[in-house]
C-alpha cells in the first residue's frame, strides 16, 4: 500500500511540488526521475536516501554545478535499432553526448572520496570509451559518414572524385567551345550527375541529356551525350559508396546494441544522480532542511513551499507523544487550511527524500499513510453532494487508518446541519483517538472546540485574527481556540450596535461566557506572545554581547602569549649580548692591567645586570594584566622614558616626565624598572687569547644563514679584542644567498671599516674580505 493515497496527493498538491523541484534537474532522465518519487514508510531505505540527498547538497558546496549537460535518453534509439534499421545522422551525436557527460560526471563523483554513495553511484557507470572511439571515427560531427571510415570506402571516394574532376574538366572544355549554348557557364548537379546549364532553344545544335529545367523553362539542366558514360561510372561509384556507408553504419548500429544493457543501466543511474542533485539545488537555494524523524511533529518556521516566498507566513506546530489530535479553528481565509496542507505537504517531501522548507531542528513523524480530506468533493456522477462526498471519504479513511498514519481533516462536520455536524465530526475525532492515528483538524463548530479544551489527548489551536484590521494574520497559536469574529466584524463593518447586541442575547449565557473565555485568553496570548518577543531580543542581545566578550577575551589572551615569546626572544638575545660584552670588557681589562679599565668594566657590567633584571621583569609582567595606579612610577614604551603617574581615566592616564605631562594609552605603559643593584665583588679575570691565537679567517661553508651570521657575530668579538684589524671569511660561491647576506651584515656594522671580494687567487666572489676600525 502506498503512503499517500491519490486523493491526498491531489489534496497537498504534491504532483505540483514535484514539478518545481523537476526544474532544478538538467536532464529529461532527471525530469522522468523526480516525477516518479514516492513517499518511502521503510526508516533504513528513507535515511539512505536523504543521506544521498546530503552528499549531493556537500559537492553542490564545493562545485556549484555537475556536469550532466549532454545527458539525453538512449531507450528511444536503442528500441529504434532493434527494429532492423540503422541509426544515422544527428542520432550519434545524441549517443555520443551522453557517453561524454557520463565519463565527466563518473570522473567528477569517483574523486568524492568522502562522499561513498555519489562514488558508488559513479562507478556503475559503465566505460563506453572504445564504442565512443568507434563512432569517431565512423561518423563526422555532421552525423555523415567519413570518406575514411573504411579502406574500401577511402578508395571507391577517391576514385568517384578522379572521375568528377575529370567530367567537371569536359565540361568547363565545351561551354569554353559553346559560349552561344551556355546560359551560364557553371557546373551543377541534378539526379546525382554532373550538368550544366543550356538555353532551352540549344537543344538541336548538340546532342544532350535533359536531367532538369528552370522554373521559367529558359534553362535546361543537361549533360552532353560525351559526358554520360563517364556519370554514369560516377553514379556506380556513388551507388558502392552509399552501400559501404549503410554497411559501416549498420555495423556501428550492431556494437550499439551490443551494449544495450550497460546504456540502460546507465540510464537509471544517471536519472537517480539528476534526481538527487536536483533535489539538493532546491534544498540549497529554498533555504531547506532535512528534519529529524522521530514519533511526533515539531515543525518550526515552517513553510509551505507552494507560496511565493515574499507572501508565505512561517508556522510552528508540534502534535504527537499522549496528544494525538490538534483542533484548529479560526476564522475563514484565516490559514487553517494551508496549515493542514503544510503539515502533510512536508511529510511528504520529507519521506520522498526532498529538504522541507523549515527549521533543521524540526521533527516528523515517520508514517505509512496519509490520508486527507481536504477542499470541495461535490460528485456529480454519483449523485453525491459535497456532504455525502466528504463522508464517503471519511468512511474510507476510517477502514485504512491506524498508529502510524497522519489524517488532515478540513472543516470537520461541515456542510449539514451544525448540531448534526459537530455530532458527527465528535464521533469520528473519538474513533481516530482509539487507533491512536496523528490527526489535525480544522472546524468552525463550537462543540468540537470545547470537546479539544475538555480533552486530554486532544489539542486546541487558532489561527490569529486581528480584530482592528478585519484581517487575519495567518500566525498558528497553539493552546487557545479561535473565534469566530462574527460580532466583531459585523460591528466594524457598520452594523448597529444595538443589532450586535440583540444578537448576543440569542446565544445561551455559557455560549457567552465561553466567548468572553477565550477572547481573554487571547487576550493575553498576544501579552505573553509579545513577552516572549522581548525577552529572545533580550536573550539575543546578551548572547551577542556574550560572545564579542568572549572574542575579545581569546584576542587579549593571544596578544598577552605573543608578548610573552617576544619578551623572552628578546631576553634570551639580550643575554647572549651582554654575556658576550662582559667577556670583552673583562678580557680588555685583564689586558690593559689598569685601575680605570677595571673600573669602567665594573661600571658597565652592573649597567648590563640592571638591564637584565629590567628585561626579566618586563618578560615576567607581560604575563598578567597590569593594574596602575596615581603615583606609579611607569615607562612609556613609545618614548622610551620614565614618569609618575598623576592621573588615570578610563583607558588612558596622565604621566610626568620631568615636568613634562604626557596624555598616553595605558596599554602603552609598563612599570618601572627596578633600581641598579649594589656592586658586584670582584672577581678573578682571566687572561685574553693572544692575538696569535684567533685565526684571520672565518670558514661557513655549508652553513644557513642564520647559522653563519651567529658565528660571524662571535667571530668579530673575538677579532675586536685581540686588535686585529683586517680578516676574512669563507663561505664559497654557491646560489651567492650566503655571500650576501655576510656582507650585508658586515656593511650594516659600525665598527667596519670596508668590506669586499678576495682577489682572485686568494678565492674570489667566494671569500669575503673586510678590514676593522682602529
Amino acid at each position: 500500500m502506498t503512503v499517500a493515497s491519490a486523493k491526498a496527493i491531489r489534496d497537498l498538491e504534491f504532483d505540483r511540488l514535484k514539478e518545481l523541484v523537476s526544474g532544478y534537474t538538467q536532464s529529461s532522465l532527471g525530469r522522468e526521475a523526480i516525477a516518479g518519487l514516492e513517499p518511502i514508510a521503510d526508516r533504513a531505505a528513507l535515511e539512505e536516501e536523504i543521506a544521498a540527498v546530503r552528499e549531493a547538497t556537500a559537492f553542490i558546496s564545493r562545485a556549484p554545478r555537475l556536469p550532466l549537460g549532454g545527458v539525453e535518453d538512449l531507450r528511444p534509439l536503442l528500441e529504434r535499432a532493434r527494429e532492423g534499421t540503422h541509426l544515422d545522422g544527428e542520432e550519434w551525436g545524441t549517443i555520443l553526448s551522453t557517453i561524454e557527460a557520463a565519463a565527466r560526471v563518473r570522473a567528477a563523483l569517483d574523486a568524492a572520496d568522502d562522499l561513498p554513495r555519489l562514488q558508488r553511484l559513479a562507478r556503475q557507470l559503465a566505460d563506453h570509451s572504445r564504442l565512443a572511439t568507434r563512432i569517431y571515427r565512423t561518423v563526422d560531427e555532421a552525423g555523415e559518414v567519413r570518406d575514411d571510415a573504411s579502406p574500401l570506402l577511402a578508395r571507391l571516394t577517391a576514385k568517384r572524385r578522379a572521375v568528377e574532376e575529370r567530367i567537371a574538366r569536359r565540361l568547363r572544355e565545351f561551354m569554353a567551345r559553346n559560349p552561344e549554348l551556355i546560359g551560364e557557364a557553371v557546373i551543377t548537379r541534378r539526379g546525382g550527375r554532373l550538368v550544366i546549364p543550356v538555353k532551352s532553344g540549344a537543344i538541336g545544335a548538340a546532342e544532350f541529356v535533359v536531367h532538369d529545367r528552370s522554373a521559367t523553362g529558359q534553362t535546361l539542366y543537361a549533360e552532353p551525350t560525351s559526358i554520360v558514360p563517364e556519370n554514369n561510372t560516377a553514379a556506380q561509384l556513388e551507388a558502392e559508396i552509399h552501400q559501404e556507408r549503410v554497411r559501416l553504419l549498420r555495423e556501428l548500429t550492431a556494437a550499439f546494441l551490443g551494449e544495450a544493457r550497460r546504456f540502460l543501466r546507465d540510464r537509471e543511474v544517471l536519472a537517480r544522480i539528476d534526481s538527487l542533485f536536483a533535489r539538493a539545488r532546491y534544498g540549497v537555494e529554498n533555504r531547506c532542511a532535512f528534519p529529524r524523524f522521530s514519533g511526533e511533529i515539531r515543525l518550526l518556521d515552517a513553510r509551505h513551499p507552494l507560496i511565493p516566498p515574499d507572501r508565505v507566513v512561517p508556522i510552528s506546530a508540534s502534535l504527537g507523544g499522549k496528544t494525538r489530535v490538534m483542533v484548529i479553528t479560526g476564522p475563514n481565509t484565516g490559514g487553517k487550511t494551508v496549515t493542514l496542507r503544510t503539515i502533510g505537504l512536508l511529510t511528504l517531501m520529507a519521506q520522498s527524500g526532498i529538504p522541507i522548507p523549515a527549521s533543521p531542528d524540526s521533527e516528523l513523524a515517520l508514517v505509512s499513510r496519509v490520508r486527507t480530506d481536504i477542499g470541495d468533493e461535490q460528485s456529480l456522477e454519483q449523485n453525491l453532494s459535497t456532504f455525502s462526498a466528504h463522508m464517503k471519504n471519511i468512511v474510507s479513511i476510517l477502514d485504512e487508518v491506524d498508529s502510524d498514519s497522519l489524517v488532515l481533516l478540513d472543516e470537520l462536520g461541515a456542510g449539514t446541519d451544525p448540531q448534526e455536524g459537530a455530532a458527527l465530526g465528535l464521533a469520528i475525532l473519538e474513533r481516530l483517538l482509539e487507533v491512536e492515528a496523528l490527526v489535525v483538524v480544522s472546524t468552525h463548530l463550537t462543540p468540537l472546540k470545547y470537546f479539544a479544551i475538555r480533552h486530554p489527548r486532544v489539542k486546541t489551536a487558532s489561527m490569529e485574527f486581528d480584530p482592528e484590521s478585519l484581517a487575519p494574520t495567518f500566525h498558528l497559536i497553539e493552546g487557545i481556540p479561535g473565534r469566530s469574529n462574527a460580532f466583531i466584524i459585523a460591528r466594524n463593518l457598520g452594523l448597529d450596535a444595538a443589532l450586535v447586541a440583540r444578537a448576543r442575547e440569542f446565544l445561551a449565557k455559557g455560549e457567552i461566557k465561553a466567548e468572553d473565555i477565550i477572547e481573554q485568553l487571547q487576550r493575553e496570548q498576544r501579552s505573553l506572545a509579545d513577552y516572549r518577543r522581548r525577552a529572545a531580543a533580550e536573550l539575543a542581545n546578551a548572547q551577542r554581547l556574550r560572545e564579542e566578550f568572549e572574542g575579545r577575551l581569546a584576542a587579549f589572551e593571544a596578544r598577552k602569549e605573543e608578548e610573552i615569546a617576544r619578551n623572552l626572544k628578546e631576553l634570551g638575545s639580550f643575554l647572549r649580548e651582554a654575556q658576550q660584552e662582559a667577556e670583552r670588557l673583562l678580557a680588555a681589562a685583564r689586558a690593559e692591567e689598569s685601575r680605570a679599565a677595571m673600573r669602567n668594566a665594573h661600571r658597565r657590567i652592573t649597567e648590563l645586570r640592571a638591564e637584565l633584571e629590567s628585561r626579566a621583569g618586563r618578560a615576567e609582567d607581560a604575563g598578567k594584566e597590569h593594574r596602575f595606579a596615581r603615583g606609579d612610577s611607569v615607562r612609556i614604551r613609545p618614548l622610551d622614558a620614565r614618569g609618575t603617574i598623576v592621573e588615570l581615566d578610563g583607558e588612558r592616564a596622565t604621566v610626568d616626565v620631568d615636568g613634562k605631562r604626557f596624555r598616553t594609552k595605558i596599554s602603552d605603559l609598563e612599570p618601572a624598572p627596578p633600581a641598579l643593584p649594589s656592586r658586584p665583588p670582584r672577581e678573578r679575570i682571566s687572561r685574553p687569547a693572544a692575538p696569535s691565537q684567533v685565526s684571520l679567517q672565518l670558514n661557513v661553508r655549508g652553513m644557513t644563514v642564520a647559522a653563519a651570521l651567529a658565528e660571524l657575530e662571535r667571530y668579530l668579538d673575538r677579532l675586536l679584542l685581540a686588535d686585529v684589524r683586517r680578516a676574512s671569511v669563507l663561505h664559497g660561491k654557491g646560489t651567492g644567498a650566503l655571500r650576501d647576506a655576510i656582507r650585508s651584515y658586515l656593511s650594516s656594522c659600525s665598527f667596519v671599516k670596508s668590506v669586499g671580494p678576495a682577489p682572485p687567487r686568494e678565492g674570489g666572489d667566494g671569500v669575503t674580505v673586510f678590514e676593522l676600525k682602529g
